[in-house]
């Protein structure tokens, strides 16, 4: 760790060094696959303080990411993506130099789509590019508070209608052009639709976020496709402002875990000839309310 690091001093099992001012923060000195409770009561607090959090330099399995992951609560295991033949709670994102499109390349949050979207996912980096394939983030934290009073009072009844329907859907691009080609990733059965509140609140820290996946919308609730879209789009683009985000460079054995409950997140697509794996586990959510 470099002395340039600024770090934050309440933690005595781990280093903390915040990455942007909005969210984000590197955790140094542990190894994820030998946390005791006290260890894991810090990593926990720094997760709620910084809604994404980054390791380096771990040496991962499929057994020991699901052990880390399980402190947290149970796993989700997805419903379209195959997961490994021993390990099905346990899926590899993986992009080959001659695939065109990635994986993730969009701002969402996981499984916004279901009944009980994810608490929060872990991926850890197996094989990345030199170059390019970083990953941003945005905190929904920061977009809700930097709204008017006003824009706060409209929102706070509203739901929307998120569907499965944009990315597993028998039209889904991802099934016309061959997005993550070597993964298995079924078509939905069926379209579902779910409504969650525009603003949510977080279950553990008691903040106001604003709930949103780009990706996985169809239309506010009482409203046309036609009459939501300007105030999605607004929202949407509102979200994303830089100040309200931060950007991780990958390195082999790096590991991010974010908050899908005050976060989105955005896989950039900007390493046409290189070859990316990534591994992931996904943390069981609840309700948003």
């Amino acid at each position: 760790m470099s002395a340039e690091i600024q770090t934050v001093q309440d933690y005595t099992r781990i280093t903390v060094a915040p990455l942007a001012g909005a969210l984000g923060a590197e955790i140094f000195g542990v190894d994820i696959t030998d946390v005791d409770q006290e260890t894991y009561a810090e990593i926990h607090q720094a997760f709620l303080d910084h809604s994404v959090i980054f390791f380096r330099d771990q040496d991962l399995t499929p057994e020991t990411q699901m052990a880390f992951g399980r402190l947290f609560g149970p796993l989700n295991r997805h419903s379209y993506v195959k997961g490994m033949d021993d390990y099905p709670d346990v899926f590899r994102i993986v992009k080959e130099p001659t695939d065109v499109h990635h994986f993730g390349n969009a701002w969402h949050s996981d499984l916004a789509y279901e009944e009980e979207p994810a608490l929060g996912t872990i991926l850890y980096g197996m094989d990345v590019p030199d170059a390019g394939g970083d990953t941003m983030f945005t905190s929904l934290y920061a977009a809700y508070d930097a709204l008017s009073d006003g824009m706060k009072r409209m929102l706070a009844d509203l739901r929307i209608v998120f569907t499965n329907a944009n990315t597993y859907g028998k039209d889904a691009t991802r099934f016309k052009t061959g997005v993550a080609k070597d993964m298995t990733v079924a078509q939905a059965p069926e379209e579902k639709e779910v409504l969650h509140p525009i603003v949510r609140t977080h279950p553990e820290t008691g903040r106001k976020a604003l709930y949103l996946s780009t990706t996985h919308f169809s239309h506010i609730e009482g409203m046309t496709r036609a009459e939501s879209q300007p105030l999605l789009d607004q929202l949407s683009k509102h979200a994303v402002r830089p100040d309200f985000t931060c950007r991780f460079k990958w390195r082999p054995g790096s590991v991010a875990m974010w908050d899908n409950r005050c976060t989105m997140h955005y896989a950039v697509n900007d390493f046409p000839e290189a070859r990316r794996i990534m591994q992931r586990v996904t943390l069981q959510g609840d309700r948003p309310f």
